[in-house]
């Protein structure tokens, strides 16, 4: 009996070792299909992947392509409309140049013949043909200071002098102005001891642009305040009106080249204009590092022009 049970031991650990033979080799079947599909869904992943990499490049060429034909068009666009930009200004000029000289020459004339003795209705057409041609004069004037702007030849002849009195200097004139709209121009105190190193003509001309047309703007028997402010190394200049105002939407349009006011109504108020006025303004202003700009409650409640520029004192 223990010879059998001696005998029968080496044989169930054959049986279990057989078992766990057949184990490992059916698992490490198992393992490695699993393994060979893994691998074979990560080649088809990399794959995929590789064929849109290879997709994007060629979109990516392609795009570069289209990108450097655009800039040369781009580069042939620029040059033509530099061309173009050069011309404009070249025809401006010739312009301006060829029209100023008749012009003086029918005022002239004009003004010689209201000197004779003619008839009412005669002198009320000489009178007509005179403001028309002040009126083409101004144009005239705002012109050769676009063309010169647009050339890059807009020089500040800058010297140093007293704002205040440049002021109190333009004020009579514009006050006859005023008087001949109805209008009724107040001006506050002046600031004592502003000097500002400048262009005085230029900047006289932002200030009368300002003042003139708050009074062309409001009615008659309304006011137009004019006020100065010196604030840490600026003198400030505003001028409110009580005319028509300024829609929101267009408080930074208003200074661009040739842009008029949608919301104006009058058109014969529209007509004594052409848009330049602001525009030459804040470049002169700008020139001078400066600032200028305009603020309004809205429609039908005025509005205050103001631009301010650095003092030397």
């Amino acid at each position: 009996m223990e010879i059998l049970v001696i005998a029968l031991i080496p044989l169930s650990f054959l049986l279990l070792g057989a078992g766990f033979l057949v184990v490992a080799q059916v698992s490490g079947f198992v393992q490695s299909t699993f393994f060979n599909q893994r691998q074979n869904f990560s080649n088809m992943v990399i794959q995929r992947y590789m064929e849109r990499i290879t997709l994007a490049q060629g979109q990516l060429y392609q795009r570069k392509r289209e990108l450097e034909i655009m800039s040369g068009q781009l580069s042939l666009s620029n040059q033509e409309l530099g061309r173009l930009n050069d011309m404009k200004s070249k025809f401006l000029s010739m312009v301006v140049h060829d029209v100023r000289t008749p012009l003086a020459s029918i005022r002239g004339f004009s003004e010689l013949l209201m000197k004779k003795k003619v008839g009412d209705k005669e002198t009320a057409y000489l009178r007509n043909i005179v403001s028309s041609t002040d009126q083409l004069g101004r144009l005239i004037a705002d012109l050769t200071d676009l063309a010169m702007i647009e050339a890059g030849k807009l020089k500040m002849e800058k010297t140093l002098f007293d704002f205040p009195d440049m002021a109190k200097d333009i004020l009579p004139g514009l006050s006859i102005n005023a008087q001949k709209k109805g209008v009724e121009l107040v001006v506050r105190e002046f600031p004592e001891g502003v000097q500002v190193d400048g262009d005085k003509f230029r900047l006289s001309q932002v200030f009368m642009n300002l003042v003139n047309n708050a009074i062309k703007f409001t009615p008659a028997g309304k006011r137009v305040e004019i006020s100065f402010r010196r604030e840490g190394k600026y003198i400030d200049t505003m001028v409110k009106d009580a005319g028509i105002g300024i829609h929101p939407s267009e408080t930074k349009k208003i200074f661009e080249k040739f842009y008029q006011a949608k919301y104006q109504k009058d058109e014969k108020l529209r007509k004594q204009g052409w848009g330049l006025g602001l525009s030459i303004a804040q470049e002169v202003v700008r020139a001078h590092k400066g600032d200028i700009g305009a603020v309004s409650p809205g429609l039908g409640k005025g509005s205050t022009f103001w631009f301010k520029i650095p003092v030397n004192s």
